[in-house]
């Protein structure tokens, strides 16, 4: 798990050279559900890091991982929503057709799928009613475990683009502020597939907070 945690906190806070992520220099909280094991990532470790960043106050949280629902993470889940908190999540690489895939599943979490650079999604990236919004993921420039660059696909990279735009957005955990923020970025979405909300791109596709200000500028 190291590689990819490493790889998704770099899209998120890295700031090296001429690499920067989505919101360089910020501060991270980073709560490690693996330990190192590569089988870790129970619903238990999820619950209690949901906790954690929950206690610590951290408005809006990223998790890059999809697995079978589970009542113990749902539960979880449920009650970092009911303080106000964002939750963002993939929705997972097993394919059009697999099941729901959760902590993405579960109501009022926001659920990422993965675009390449021309917004065709990620082949085996997962559909349904849980994809909110897409972002790119798809060969995506991340920091590797030894200090390099390396280039990624996944749902997983893609999620945490559209939770930096949240966290620009959701200075507290407030349940009034996340709504007014995910209606702000269902409307500012671009709409790609059928008009409106579908199974494969959600409301459309945000860009990463970086993109946006970049296009801001060249106007």
């Amino acid at each position: 798990g190291t590689a990819h945690g490493t790889a998704v906190a770099s899209l998120l806070v890295g700031n090296d050279g001429d690499f920067r992520g989505a919101l360089a220099g910020a501060t991270l909280y980073a709560a490690d559900v693996y330990g190192g094991e590569a089988d870790g990532g129970s619903a238990e470790d999820i619950a209690r890091a949901l906790a954690w960043l929950a206690a610590n106050n951290v408005p809006v949280a990223n998790v890059s991982l999809a697995g079978p629902k589970n009542a113990l993470l749902g539960a979880a889940v449920a009650a970092f929503l009911a303080r106000g908190h964002v939750l963002v999540a993939a929705v997972g690489n097993d394919g059009p057709a697999a099941p729901l895939k959760y902590p993405a599943g579960f109501s009022g979490v926001v659920g990422v799928t993965s675009v390449d650079a021309a917004r065709n999604v990620q082949l085996d990236a997962g559909q349904g009613t849980d994809v909110m919004f897409a972002a790119r993921g798809v060969d995506v420039r991340v920091a590797g475990a030894k200090g390099h660059y390396v280039t990624m696909t996944g749902t997983s990279f893609a999620s945490p683009l559209v939770a930096a735009r949240f966290a620009l957005m959701v200075s507290a955990a407030d349940a009034k502020i996340a709504a007014r923020a995910i209606a702000a970025l269902q409307h500012s979405a671009i709409d790609l597939g059928a008009p409106g909300r579908d199974s494969v791109f959600g409301y459309g596709f945000l860009e990463a907070p970086g993109a946006v200000a970049r296009t801001a500028k060249a106007q």
